[in-house]
């Protein structure tokens, strides 16, 4: 697709338009029983076209070219037929510079991943009954075009899931993801933690309910901060499906916590140097030491807050990039030793709030429930789901380790960058 030739046919029919051409190539290697089942390779082209006229908007898509003429008289149309947008002010009319990405990629790009599935499950197949999981090697590139801003970017990157079950037919999860280069030799650090996980993970037990210590794993948190974010968008914000209504300013968890949107971080996969209305990114706290820093923003919801695009357009709906959880100083092993009675949680999955404003949500623990007693790990659990509040976890956060994970699991977490994070309190219920 041309872009310059698309934006041109467009802007003369609006008052504002945007054009933003997305190409993703993505070649996967899923397995399960022990074997490749499948090898697939995608490359997709699509545009994305918004339309402002007086006061009004609309957005469609396209996959060819040659269909634009046709979707762009009956968008037009529909402008006239809707009513006007009192939330969309303007694009971004600030002349933007981008920043030059930090590439170390090359090993990536030519990274083979069936011949890293196949190793690994050459090594990892005597231990374990069965093993599955993906490897997704992906290229994603986006042009930009508006009436004040245009540019290109691109990033290669690898995101790996794979999942042991035991002799008894309980599972084990780990996940991996990055853009750069220097992090490959951790996928061997990922297979090693499997097996280690798949050990402990032994015979399960149902659990009990109660409040406990727990330990989230890098990937189980990533989940919680992965529905957390989103919210942080000004839009959610205005719409009352947030917990970070009325309360910009205010301290809402441990002072260990803070939680970036972080498209600056060139070594993780949903790293971008424009938003969808070419705006520059950057790095945005919304939570720093406990406390609710910034909103994410586009331009319309900078001006109707009276302050800056933090570029997370999104031109309706602002949302995030990637995560960063700030990480502390402690060591996981001295985080579970030092537990009297506690729980450590690997994932978890089946997210579901029952109030947006307050955070009240469940969630079914997965992967690697481990009960620890007396600084040691007891028995592994099943069967419990966690019901409470995202406030009252951020709340009683009392620890966070130095070392982080980088994470990415289907719909369940955004890119993620988080370290071990132990709470204090955490009400767990039975799930059956």
């Amino acid at each position: 697709m041309d872009i310059e030739k698309m934006y041109n046919k467009v802007s003369r029919k609006v008052d504002q338009a945007a054009v933003k051409i997305t190409r993703i190539k993505i070649d996967q290697v899923r397995f399960s029983n022990n074997e490749i089942d499948i090898n697939n390779s995608w490359d997709v082209e699509d545009a994305s076209i918004f339309l402002a006229k007086n006061g009004r908007t609309f957005m469609f898509n396209l996959k060819n070219e040659n269909d634009l003429d046709n979707l762009l008289d009956l968008s037009v149309k529909a402008l006239s037929n809707i009513e006007k947008n009192d939330d969309f002010i303007s694009l971004n009319d600030k002349k933007q510079k981008y920043r030059k990405r930090k590439e170390n990629n090359e090993k990536i790009i030519n990274f083979d991943g069936s011949e890293y599935v196949n190793k690994f499950l050459d090594e990892i197949r005597p231990f374990v009954k069965r093993a599955g999981g993906v490897l997704y090697k992906k290229e994603i590139s986006n042009e930009i075009m508006t009436p004040f801003n245009n540019g290109e970017d691109s990033i290669n990157g690898i995101e790996f899931v794979a999942r042991a079950f035991n002799d008894y037919d309980n599972p084990a999860q780990v996940s991996f993801m990055t853009s750069s280069d220097n992090d490959l030799i951790k996928l061997d650090d990922a297979k090693d933690e499997l097996l280690e996980l798949s050990k402990k993970v032994g015979k399960t037990v149902e659990g009990k309910d109660g409040r406990y210590k727990v330990i989230f794993h890098p990937l189980c948190f990533a989940s919680i901060a992965s529905y957390t974010i989103p919210m942080a968008s000004a839009f959610q914000v205005d719409s009352g499906m947030s917990l970070f209504a009325g309360r910009m300013g205010q301290k809402i968890g441990s002072s260990l916590f803070t939680l970036y949107d972080d498209p600056a971080d060139d070594t993780m996969i949903g790293a971008r140097i424009m938003d969808d209305e070419g705006t520059s990114t950057k790095k945005t706290a919304v939570i720093e030491k406990g406390i609710v820093k910034n909103y994410l923003h586009n331009n319309s919801t900078a001006k109707k807050y009276n302050t800056e695009s933090t570029g997370n357009a999104g031109i309706i709906n602002p949302s995030p990039w990637q995560i960063n959880v700030e990480a502390g100083n402690e060591d996981i092993g001295d985080m579970i030793s030092s537990t009297k009675k506690g729980l450590f949680i690997v994932n978890t999955w089946y997210t579901r709030f029952q109030d947006y404003r307050e955070g009240v949500f469940s969630t079914i623990p997965r992967d690697g429930i481990f009960y620890i007693e007396n600084g040691e790990i007891r028995e592994s659990w099943g069967g419990i789901r966690i019901s409470d509040s995202l406030l009252n976890i951020f709340k009683n956060i009392e620890g966070m380790s130095k070392e982080t994970k980088k994470v990415k699991w289907w719909d369940e977490t955004l890119p993620t960058r988080s370290p071990y994070v132990e709470v204090e309190g955490v009400n767990i219920s039975r799930s059956k």
